[in-house]
């Protein structure tokens, strides 16, 4: 009986961690996006929306070290493609950006 209890925690255990489909951790945050822009014009819009970041290594395990990460990316990414700032809106995901 308690071989059976181990044996089911460790596999309950491996499910829980594991790959995505494109390699990267589904128990990490390997990846940054701009998912919304208000720039005034239609094509600083369309080129914030295909900016993509991916963390170095294994990507972040902690959603908050992740965030903080994000939000330097995209704070340095705006400071030195436009002369004035506008306000986007960014996230976090445990995969990595599309090619």
């Amino acid at each position: 009986m308690k071989k059976f209890v181990i044996a089911s925690t460790c596999l309950v255990l491996a499910a829980c961690g594991g790959s995505n489909s494109d390699g990267s951790s589904k128990t990490t945050y390997s990846s940054c996006k701009i998912t919304d822009s208000k720039a005034l014009f239609a094509e600083d819009r369309s080129n914030d929306l295909k900016q993509c970041w991916n963390a170095k290594g294994d990507g972040y395990e902690s959603q908050g070290d992740a965030l903080q990460w994000c939000k330097r990316t995209v704070g340095d990414y705006i400071s030195s493609t436009y002369l004035i700032g506008h306000t986007v809106e960014y996230a976090v995901e445990s995969t990595y950006c599309p090619k």
